[in-house]
């Protein structure tokens, strides 16, 4: 017997796990948690699932904040069906799956990870900048479910500028309350974190702002570009539609895409620079190193 764990910390992933009956799952803000969820609401270990007696069950196990069911506190309850429950504030859902849904939702996983290589290996034939900014853009959207969004990047001028955007026309960004969320893209960027928000308006830091309640926006996510100790600058995709419901291995596949983009774009710049010695030492009469003299010097 197989089930279907979900958690839905505010401002964070939705963390999914698939649970087998014979262990013993432990929740809990704790790393050694089989399921952490970090959250300051939820105790380092907070409560256990396991399948015993042919029924799933949870218990508290001396929580500060303890286990609410079907509205109530409780020290224990049984999972006989899908089932709403609350780890300390984080709602969370669990529900047992037969073999069949247990191998599809396998599948789907396996399928999401696939589309992401495939989107990656598109960035890695880019041919210039600006086409792999696009690019980019256009995969981070896919993986994500959003509904638009726009790349900054920071040029050979070390200058922030929004490269390309879809779905945001330029002059709505130019607008002093723009539609989108300046702050989420300042924290991302100061932070080198993601920024990952899949109900704004259960956000406390990002619901309030004008720009967010005026846009309708109900979900964001903002990677950044980072190289080394570099940040290059950061993805920025929204929805103005209730979800879609951004999980662990969906944040995980966008940073992936954020990652090869960022190393990619990093390799094009370089390759920019050496192009423009080659012509200044090429205009000053002075002949391109041959390729072969590079090597034999090392």
């Amino acid at each position: 017997m197989q089930a279907q764990f979900s958690a839905y910390p505010p401002d964070h992933a939705v963390i999914i796990r698939l649970l087998d009956a014979g262990r013993i799952y432990r929740v809990g803000r704790a790393t050694e948690c089989e399921l952490c969820i970090d959250h300051f609401s939820v105790s380092r270990f907070h409560a256990e699932i396991q399948f015993t007696e042919n029924q799933w069950r949870i218990a508290d196990t001396g929580s500060r904040n303890g286990l609410r069911a079907g509205g109530h506190l409780v020290l224990q309850a049984g999972l006989d069906g899908p089932t709403w429950f609350a780890i300390g504030d984080v709602y969370c859902w669990f529900e047992p799956l037969s073999q069949n849904e247990a191998a599809s939702f396998q599948a789907h996983l396996q399928g999401r990870r696939v589309t992401s290589q495939s989107l990656v290996q598109q960035l890695r034939r880019a041919s210039d900048i600006e086409t792999l900014l696009r690019q980019t853009l256009q995969a981070a959207l896919e993986l994500s479910g959003m509904e638009r969004g726009f790349v900054v990047y920071r040029g050979d001028d070390a200058v922030l500028r929004v490269r390309v955007c879809q779905g945001i026309g330029p002059t709505e960004l130019a607008r002093p309350n723009f539609g989108g969320s300046a702050g989420a893209v300042e924290r991302c960027l100061e932070s080198r974190r993601s920024v990952i928000c899949c109900d704004t308006s259960d956000s406390p830091w990002l619901g309030a702002r004008p720009s967010v309640q005026f846009g309708g926006i109900r979900a964001i996510a903002c990677v950044p570009l980072t190289i080394n100790t570099e940040c290059l600058g950061a993805i920025y995709v929204d929805s103005r539609r209730a979800g879609p419901l951004l999980t662990e291995l969906d944040l995980e596949l966008f940073e992936n895409l954020a990652q090869q983009a960022a190393a990619t774009l990093a390799a094009a710049r370089l390759r920019g620079a050496v192009d423009a010695v080659l012509q200044a030492a090429g205009d000053a009469g002075v002949p391109a190193p041959r390729w072969d003299d590079v090597r034999s010097a090392r």
